[in-house]
């Protein structure tokens, strides 16, 4: 997992340091908006070279990814208020522009991208497959009832997402999902004095 705490910190950062500008057109609001947005694209070029070249590494032919379009409507297609927290940050992500950046880096390697909706993938039980709102519990944990999975949230969609292309490991030579990985997976923080991701145990999110 590659959390994306850095840019959220560089939101906020931004934001404070923003509103301390007398003119929001000012030299120095301007100059605050250029490194935010130089910061953002190094944080994404970086992500999406480090799993190419960990794909490349394991000879992973395909990459499958959430298609996050529609994301901001409701069952019925219509726009959905996420409050005024939630709609600035839906805003904010860089869905297209990451997702473009690991296309093309990955096509460079011979390596397929393919988009997939995530709808209803964080409801389920890549187990199992039951279908169930409130299974995800506490922060980032997903507990299945019917069938006693544990996992990260996170790592249980994305096991959804993958099972909409790949076939299921579980009957593909045996090859299952460990609970243990599922719940607690490898993570891996962007270090901003290296510029780069590391282990959770070496890497640090420093203050802007």
């Amino acid at each position: 997992m590659y959390p994306g705490g850095a840019l959220k910190e560089d939101i906020y950062y931004f934001a404070k340091e923003r509103a301390k500008c007398d003119d929001s057109a000012s030299w120095e609001a301007r100059r605050l908006d250029r490194k935010q947005t130089e910061r953002r694209t190094h944080f994404l070029h970086t992500l999406s070279k480090r799993i190419v070249s960990a794909c490349k590494q394991r000879s992973v032919g395909t990459i499958v990814i959430g298609d996050l379009g529609g994301i901001r409507d409701d069952e019925n297609g219509d726009a959905r208020n996420w409050g005024d927290h939630g709609n600035l940050d839906l805003h904010g992500w860089a869905f297209d522009r990451f997702t473009s950046m690991l296309e093309y880096k990955a096509e460079d390697e011979g390596i397929e991208v393919v988009r997939k909706s995530e709808r209803d993938t964080s409801k389920t039980c890549s187990s199992c497959g039951t279908k169930d709102g409130n299974q995800r519990i506490e922060r980032g944990l997903y507990v299945c009832d019917d069938c006693g999975t544990v996992a990260n949230a996170d790592v249980n969609g994305a096991e959804n997402i993958r099972r909409k292309v790949l076939p299921n490991l579980a009957t593909d030579g045996g090859r299952d999902r460990d609970n243990g990985w599922m719940a607690q997976p490898a993570v891996h923080l962007f270090d901003r004095s290296e510029g780069s991701f590391a282990p959770r145990e070496q890497g640090s999110n420093r203050e802007p």
